[in-house]
C-alpha cells in the first residue's frame, strides 16, 4: 500500500494550561514576600492598579472596586474587556504535572524546614518592610542554617524544635534563649531541646549557637582537632589572657613560653563572633498568612491576616475617562489589555486568600487536641485527607500549604509541619502519629534506669501496652532517625556516666 498524504479533520479534548491559569497556580504557591514584589510590579505596569490608600477624589458613579469587596458571584459589571474571562477554578484545573509541589510530604514525614520564624508584632506594614529588607542577601546565614536544619533533622518535630531554637541567635551567632522556656511552651522535656541543641551546635559556621565565648572558642578549636587539656585551661582563664598575666597562665597550663605562644596564636585565629561576617543576621521576620486565636469556649477563630499585603483597586473612572476620549485603537487595546489583566489579578488574589483561609480552618479543626494540649496530640494527618474534606485537588493543597504560616497561640508554624503519616494500633484505628510515636520512644529511653537499658524489643512490648502496633525495624528507624545510640551503647555511656 503506498503512502501518500492526505488531510483529515478529528475532534478530540485536551486540558490545556492556558497562561492566565499557570499565573493562578503562580500567585497561590507565591509566599507572601514574592507576591508582595509581583504585585509591585503590577502597580508600576498596569495604570489602572493603584493602592488604596493613594486614590484621590473617586467617582462615586464608578466605585473602585478592591480584593477584600471582591467576590467570585458579584454581579456588578466592568466595563468591556473584550472575550477574556477571568475565573479561575483552583480546587479543581490543578493537576499533576507539578509533582515537584509535594516534596517535604513523603510518608516518613522528612519535611523542609522552611522561612520559620515568629512574628513579634503582628504583621504591620513596618515589618514587612524590614523583612523585606532582611532577606535580601540570598546567601544570608538565614539560608545556610535553613538549609542545615533540613540536612540534619530527620523528623518535622525536631525541625520545628531547631526553628524555635533558631530564633534564639544573636547578631553574633550565640544562643540567648532559655531551653526551658521552649520546652515548656512545646509541651515536651527540657532534655529533648537540649539534644536540639548539641546538634545544632556542629552546624557551620563553627561556633554558632554557644552560649558563651568559652563555648564558641571550644567548638572551634575541636573543629580543628587543636583541643587539648592545656588550652582548655586557657579557655578556663580568658579573664587572665585579657590581662596578659602571661606567668600565671604558664603555671596554670603547665606549658613553656612557646607552647603559650602557639595556643594563643590558635586562639587568635578563631572568629569569638561567628555570624559578624555574614552581611545580615538571622533575625528576620516571618509575616504570618493566617492569625489563629483561641475563643473561652475552647474553639479557634481563623482569619487572614490583611496586613502583609497592599490592598489594590482598579481605577474604573480613569479607565471611563481615557475609553470616552479621544483615543487612538492601540491605546484603547492596551487600556482593554490592562484592564482584564487586574481584573483577573483581583479575583485570582481573592480566591488565592479564599484557599488559604478553607486550608488553615481544616488544619486546625482536625488539629484542635494538638492546639489544646500541645505537640504529643498531634494527629496523622495527609494531603489527601485535607483534599477530600474540601473537595479540592491534592496538588492546591500542596501549593496552599507551601510557605505559609499560621501564627498561633502555640507559635508560629508552617502548614505544612501540621501533616504526617499514621501508625496502626491493636484497635485498629489509624490515629496515631508518626510523631508520637518518635517522642514516646524518647521518653521511654529518657527515663530508663541505668540498670535496665531497654532493648528496641522491649520498647516494641511496651508500646503495645499502649495499644500501639509497630515493628522492632521501626523503632530502630526511628532511635536513628532521633540519633539516640543503641542500648548496648547506652549501657557503657550510662556505666561511664556519660
Amino acid at each position: 500500500m503506498a503512502l501518500t498524504p492526505k488531510l483529515e479533520i478529528r475532534q478530540s479534548q485536551s486540558l490545556l494550561m492556558t497562561p492566565q491559569l499557570r499565573q493562578a497556580i503562580n500567585l497561590l504557591q507565591m509566599s507572601n514576600l514574592e507576591l508582595n514584589e509581583l504585585l509591585e510590579q503590577e502597580l508600576n505596569s498596569n495604570p489602572l492598579l493603584e493602592r488604596e490608600e493613594d486614590r484621590l477624589n473617586e467617582s462615586p458613579d464608578l466605585p473602585a472596586l478592591s480584593i477584600d469587596e471582591f467576590n467570585a458571584d458579584d454581579k456588578r459589571e466592568l466595563p468591556e474587556s473584550g472575550d477574556f474571562e477571568p475565573d479561575v477554578d483552583y480546587d479543581n484545573n490543578f493537576d499533576d504535572d507539578f509533582a515537584s509541589d509535594r516534596e517535604g510530604y513523603e510518608t516518613d514525614n522528612d519535611y523542609a524546614w522552611s522561612d520559620y520564624n515568629r512574628s513579634k508584632t503582628g504583621g504591620t506594614d513596618e515589618d514587612f518592610d524590614y523583612f523585606e529588607k532582611k532577606l535580601a542577601d540570598t546567601q544570608s546565614l538565614y539560608r545556610q542554617v535553613e538549609n542545615q536544619i533540613t540536612l540534619n533533622f530527620t523528623t518535622p518535630r525536631q525541625r520545628i524544635i531547631a526553628g524555635l531554637l533558631s530564633e534564639q541567635l544573636d547578631a553574633a551567632g550565640y544562643f540567648r534563649g532559655k531551653t526551658a522556656d521552649i520546652a515548656k511552651a512545646l509541651k515536651t522535656t527540657e532534655n529533648e531541646i537540649t539534644d536540639v541543641l548539641q546538634k545544632l551546635k556542629t552546624f557551620e559556621p563553627s561556633g554558632l549557637f554557644a552560649q558563651d565565648l568559652k563555648e564558641c572558642l571550644e567548638i572551634q578549636l575541636r573543629d580543628i582537632n587543636r583541643y587539648d587539656p592545656a588550652i582548655a585551661c586557657l579557655l578556663d582563664n580568658l579573664d587572665l589572657l585579657a590581662e596578659r598575666k602571661f606567668k600565671e597562665l604558664k603555671k596554670l597550663c603547665k606549658v613553656d613560653d612557646e607552647d603559650l605562644a602557639s595556643m594563643i596564636d590558635d586562639i587568635k585565629s578563631l572568629n569569638p563572633k561567628p555570624a559578624a561576617s555574614y552581611k545580615y543576621d538571622l533575625t528576620t521576620y516571618v509575616i504570618p498568612d493566617v492569625y489563629v486565636r483561641r475563643n473561652k469556649d475552647a474553639s479557634y477563630h481563623i482569619e487572614l491576616n490583611n496586613m502583609s499585603l497592599p490592598r489594590l483597586l482598579i481605577n474604573r473612572q480613569y479607565y471611563a475617562d481615557i475609553l470616552s476620549g479621544k483615543t487612538d485603537r492601540q491605546a484603547k487595546r492596551y487600556l482593554k489589555d490592562n484592564l482584564a489583566q487586574a481584573n483577573f489579578l483581583l479575583k485570582a488574589l481573592h480566591q488565592r486568600a479564599t484557599t488559604i483561609l478553607r486550608v488553615s480552618e481544616e488544619i486546625v479543626k482536625q488539629q484542635h487536641e494538638f492546639f489544646e494540649h500541645g505537640i504529643d496530640r498531634l494527629k496523622p494527618m495527609s494531603l489527601k485527607d485535607v483534599a477530600y474534606n474540601l473537595e479540592m485537588h491534592e496538588s492546591t493543597v500542596s501549593r496552599v500549604t507551601n510557605r505559609k504560616y499560621m501564627q498561633t497561640p502555640r507559635g508560629l508554624f508552617e502548614l505544612k509541619y501540621f501533616f504526617s503519616a499514621a501508625a496502626g494500633t491493636y484497635t485498629g484505628a489509624e490515629d496515631i502519629s508518626t510523631l508520637s510515636i518518635k517522642n514516646k520512644i524518647k521518653q521511654l529511653i529518657n527515663e530508663e534506669a541505668p540498670t535496665e537499658i531497654l532493648s528496641d524489643d522491649k520498647i516494641v512490648e511496651l508500646l503495645a501496652r499502649e495499644g500501639i502496633k509497630i515493628a522492632r525495624r521501626t523503632v530502630a528507624k526511628y532511635r536513628e532517625a532521633q540519633n539516640i545510640p543503641t542500648s548496648a551503647e547506652r549501657k557503657r555511656l550510662k556505666r561511664n556516666n556519660i
